[in-house]
């Protein structure tokens, strides 16, 4: 973010040029499919990924969108083969879906092939290393979709197929038959200019004829394509084995959120249906011939009438609301829509989320219910935590203390926050309880640092009358201003309201949260007993270039 006072500007953050993805800092773009980027990046520690991204919204097409991208992304992780570069991690970030994979270097396929064919010899080693990755992902369950020379690249001497990680956002459609049909076209491409060998001509001719339908599997493939030049492969690989499947886990690590909107997934309670009549089977034995017993009438049972399924008693929207305030690390709102609930907000962190998550399972029985979450990075689970009471005591005033954004559409639900790009002037509209109150607004931002609007060098009046509002940043007022700029991402709004000052001296414009945070959480704690309890109103903003 940027502030300014009259003319003068100072910039705050890093360059311009950086733009971020959570822990993630892109480089350049290497890469595109259709509206999925690929992009050199540099991780926490310096490491350079390959970063996949897609807009969150994309995936927000179909309510089962996101929740494949979740699985798939983390069935994908637990791959383990030489030729398929690591997943490092996956998640969702800023109304962006990413995934970030090792950094293979290195020409294509495509690019040798550019400069002439390859060698018998390496054109086999190059297709047993794909096959081979293949394989291990169909036993895995994953399919590529985009198989290619173009998503082959040669590390030294070995092949590497790329391109998994883009596959859990854009392969969807996708299926093992696809991958197999585009590795038939892989070994035409490849060995078209050795058919004058008879077994490399046999192999040709029945890819050509029949394509992925040549063979059952890639291990097949791969077996045919090692007999060409009696390369033996491993005993363990030699006969094609079963497929077995690997457990598909959840979601993969999800980093800090914007304001995206996420997919609303339902859970849809079942049913109760009626008990089916049991019936027992019929014995074959043969009983003696014996004359029949008289019967005996008697007046017929009246038929059973079906069960009706009785719909589950549904508990009150409050207390399903009262179930998600005891998780300090989330800031989420529910609402009844259409007849189900629909829970908002933001999380800090993939554990914060699951709490959600899990807490809206077993508060929440009887409604149909979806989600609408995003993620921040869990460093903003402090900043709340320390004002958890103070958010509490707010939320039970008929006139609340209330911090919103003047320079966008505000948003509705708690926790959440409109868009800002880079240049957006920051302005803020603060509304007072029905008490007279002292005013401390904070806003941290995603690289550790705290910045506080109210008071600020410009600005130390800090009391607003009971009902009053006032506007901080517009840059019209002639007082303190502020633009959005590096580093983007997930941000946090924290406005308290207390009776008297909480600083006996200001604190410096700007300085890191952690040395913040022990003063605001010392400050809070040295009130007086006989003070009105603080009020603290929070909201995420999410910026970006």
């Amino acid at each position: 973010m940027q502030r300014g006072s009259g003319m003068a500007a100072a910039k705050m953050g890093t360059a311009d040029s950086e733009r971020r993805l959570g822990r993630f800092r892109l480089r350049e773009l290497i890469g595109r499919d259709g509206e999925a980027r690929l992009h050199r990046a540099l991780d926490a520690n310096g490491q350079a990924v390959a970063l996949w991204t897609i807009p969150l919204a994309r995936l927000c097409a179909d309510a089962m969108s996101l929740e494949r991208f979740r699985r798939t992304a983390g069935a994908t992780a637990q791959l383990s083969h030489p030729a398929i570069p690591a997943i490092l991690a996956s998640g969702e970030h800023a109304g962006t879906a990413f995934v970030a994979t090792a950094l293979v270097e290195g020409p294509t396929l495509a690019d040798r092939l550019a400069d002439g064919a390859l060698s018998l010899d390496d054109s086999v080693a190059t297709l047993d290393r794909v096959l081979g990755a293949l394989d291990a992902a169909h036993r895995a369950g994953i399919v590529h979709g985009a198989l290619g020379a173009e998503t082959i690249r040669h590390s030294g001497s070995t092949a590497m197929v790329t391109g998994f990680g883009r596959t859990a956002l854009t392969a969807a459609q996708a299926s093992r038959s696809d991958d197999l049909a585009a590795a038939a076209r892989l070994i035409e491409r490849l060995l078209s200019g050795h058919n004058g060998h008879p077994a490399v001509a046999s192999l040709l001719e029945r890819v050509r004829v029949s394509g992925g339908d040549a063979f059952p599997d890639a291990a097949s493939l791969r077996h045919a394509v090692a007999a060409l030049t009696g390369t033996p492969l491993p005993a363990s690989e030699a006969t094609p084995q079963r497929a077995r499947r690997w457990p598909l886990w959840l979601g993969g690590m999800t980093l800090a959120g914007g304001l995206a909107a996420g997919a609303v997934l339902m859970n849809r309670p079942m049913p109760t249906m009626p008990s089916a009549l049991s019936s027992q089977p019929a014995t074959a034995t043969t009983a003696p011939a014996t004359a029949p017993a008289a019967a005996v009438s008697s007046p017929p049972e009246p038929a059973s009438a079906p069960e009706v399924p009785v719909a589950p008693r549904r508990p009150p929207v409050a207390a399903v609301t009262q179930a998600l305030r005891a998780i300090p690390c989330a800031l989420v709102a529910v609402e009844e829509a259409g007849g189900r609930l629909l829970v908002s907000g933001t999380a800090m962190g993939a554990q914060a989320e699951t709490a959600v998550r899990e807490a809206v399972e077993a508060a929440a029985g009887g409604w149909e219910h979806g989600f609408d979450l995003a993620t921040a990075d869990a460093q903003f689970c402090g900043p709340l935590a320390s004002v958890a009471a103070a958010l509490d005591a707010n939320r039970g005033l008929a006139e609340p203390l209330t911090a919103s954004l003047a320079t966008a559409e505000a948003a509705t639900a708690e926790g959440s926050g409109p868009q800002l790009n880079a240049g957006d002037p920051l302005i803020l509209e603060i509304g007072a309880p029905a008490r007279p109150v002292r005013i401390q607004s904070d806003y941290f931002t995603v690289d550790g640092i705290v910045i506080h609007l109210l008071p600020n060098p410009s600005d130390s009046g800090t009391t607003l009358a009971a009902g009053a509002s006032r506007r901080l940043g517009d840059r019209d007022d002639g007082g303190r201003y502020w633009t959005i700029g590096p580093p983007y991402g997930t941000e946090l709004l924290l406005t308290i309201a207390t009776a008297e000052p909480l600083f006996p001296t200001p604190r410096p414009e700007q300085e890191s949260a952690a040395d913040y945070l022990a003063a605001l959480v010392e400050a809070l704690a040295t009130l007086p007993d006989d003070a009105p309890a603080p009020l603290a109103a929070a909201r995420f903003i999410t910026t970006g270039p």
